[in-house]
């Protein structure tokens, strides 16, 4: 499993359960990525985004499923929120993150990849 975050120049990456940024690039950019993949995503975070076509999404939280049964599922993606990247960090190969160039102050910063074990890929793009 991989994981897919983007984060601003704040260290920000999210605001009332959404990006605090426009990036197309970058939404282009996860698109090209997950397109055709299974992905797990955090309830509050699920319930907050919009719906993405040509991807199978688990959900994990109160009333979805279990962190477990989402696993079983075998996920390439974890795309959030914060608190479920931080639950399968350490299961996971790969950390594509990505650095939107805006200053946007949010209220969910990004999780502590201080040690992740797995391969980094670094983007950059611009918030319009």
């Amino acid at each position: 499993m991989k994981i897919i975050l983007a984060v601003n120049n704040l260290g920000y990456i999210g605001l009332n359960g959404k990006l605090p940024w426009e990036s197309p690039e970058d939404l282009s950019h996860f698109k090209k990525l997950t397109l055709g993949k299974t992905l797990i995503v955090g309830r509050s975070t699920f319930e907050k985004m919009p719906k993405l076509k040509g991807r199978s999404v688990v959900v994990v939280g109160k009333g979805y499923n279990t962190l477990e049964e989402a696993l079983s599922k075998n996920p390439d993606w974890c795309i959030g929120g914060s608190g479920l990247v931080q639950s399968v960090c350490h299961l996971c190969s790969e950390l594509h993150l990505s650095f939107i160039n805006d200053d946007t102050i949010g209220d969910t910063g990004a999780p502590d990849f201080e040690n992740f074990k797995g391969h980094v890929f670094r983007y950059k793009f611009n918030a319009v």
